[in-house]
């Protein structure tokens, strides 16, 4: 493969990735799921040693805003409490939610080519049968009083994320979009800003909308976290995240928080437009990738706030639109 056919398809991946709309949905669904498909389930996720099935705890499944949300930085901080076993099989990323809409179309698919049984199956019975199995793999390599963790930075499908994961819990990373947008230019320059903060808002509104449906149903075993406050003060991250996704604060080493490494920062890279995922770096005393928006022309900041400001605002990040 020459240099211009690699261009070109890391040009096409980029574009695909940020700028698919599919999944981008606000509303969840009632509940299409019967009770067998959960049962059947809580059997597949548990693992244990022989022919004993185990009830494994929650995986902990960390989902960004979309990418560039620092949810390798979030990681690196959950994964040092000593409950959690982070990423099995060297699976840095865990892409099973973006994948709800094919396992939607694999369903219908098997209910058409025999239409006999349609009706006999719940309209998603699929979603926890496959969620569950990608649980009980990645269990069978993790040591059996661990919890996983895994990650993915998009929210494609968020409202689907307790059909596909009934057992699971999430925690849910925002990033201020400004700053995303700004990382994500820095890293991909050949893509298109108002573009760019059209995803950034898209997302932002399937969080918001997602957030508001799980509080109407009572829906427990979630956080919504940000990134800014790992940075800023990660002690107090990682106790909100404990609280709220059933881990002993009291177990986790806080006195090894200054040994988390940055990996892939678009700001500590060598040349614009490059991130090493390979190199960790020792977080400088002065790290702090925020704020760099403010240098952003009159232009730029209109169409942000054009695109997206609404969303920055119900997000928490502004208070109305003087910034």
């Amino acid at each position: 493969m020459n240099s211009l056919d690699i261009f070109l398809q890391d040009t096409q991946k980029y574009f695909d990735y940020f700028f698919e709309t599919k999944g981008f949905t606000s509303q969840i669904t009632p509940n299409l799921l019967n009770e067998e498909a959960l049962q059947a389930a809580k059997l597949i996720r548990g693992f244990g040693p022989g022919p004993t099935i185990v009830e494994r705890k929650p995986a902990l499944i960390i989902q960004g805003i979309m990418p560039r949300s620092g949810t390798v930085y979030a990681g690196e901080l959950m994964r040092l409490h000593p409950d959690l076993y982070a990423y099995p099989y060297q699976l840095w990323e865990f892409p099973a939610l973006m994948l709800t809409g094919d396992i939607l179309n694999l369903q219908k698919q098997f209910l058409l080519n025999y239409k006999k049984n349609i009706g006999k199956l719940g309209e998603e019975d699929f979603l926890p049968i496959f969620g569950a199995a990608m649980i009980g793999y990645l269990h069978a390599s993790a040591p059996i009083e661990k919890r996983v963790l895994i990650k993915m930075p998009a929210v494609q499908y968020l409202s689907h994320f307790f059909s596909m994961f009934p057992y699971e819990n999430l925690l849910i990373l925002a990033r201020d979009g400004r700053d995303l947008v700004h990382s994500t230019l820095r890293t991909w320059p050949r893509l298109n800003f108002p573009q760019v903060c059209l995803r950034w808002n898209r997302s932002a509104r399937v969080i918001l909308s997602t957030i508001d449906a799980f509080e109407a149903k009572q829906q427990t075993g979630y956080w919504l976290g940000r990134y800014e406050e790992a940075l800023a003060d990660p002690v107090s991250f990682v106790q909100k995240a404990c609280d709220h996704l059933d881990l002993d604060k009291k177990r986790y080493p806080y006195q090894k928080i200054d040994e988390v490494r940055v990996i892939g920062s678009s700001k500590l890279a060598a040349t614009k437009g490059t991130v090493d995922w390979q190199v960790h770096q020792k977080k400088p005393k002065d790290f702090k990738p925020t704020q760099y928006w403010q240098s952003w022309p009159p232009l730029k900041k209109l169409t942000f706030k054009v695109i997206a400001g609404r969303s920055l605002i119900k997000l928490g990040y502004e208070a109305d639109m003087g910034w």
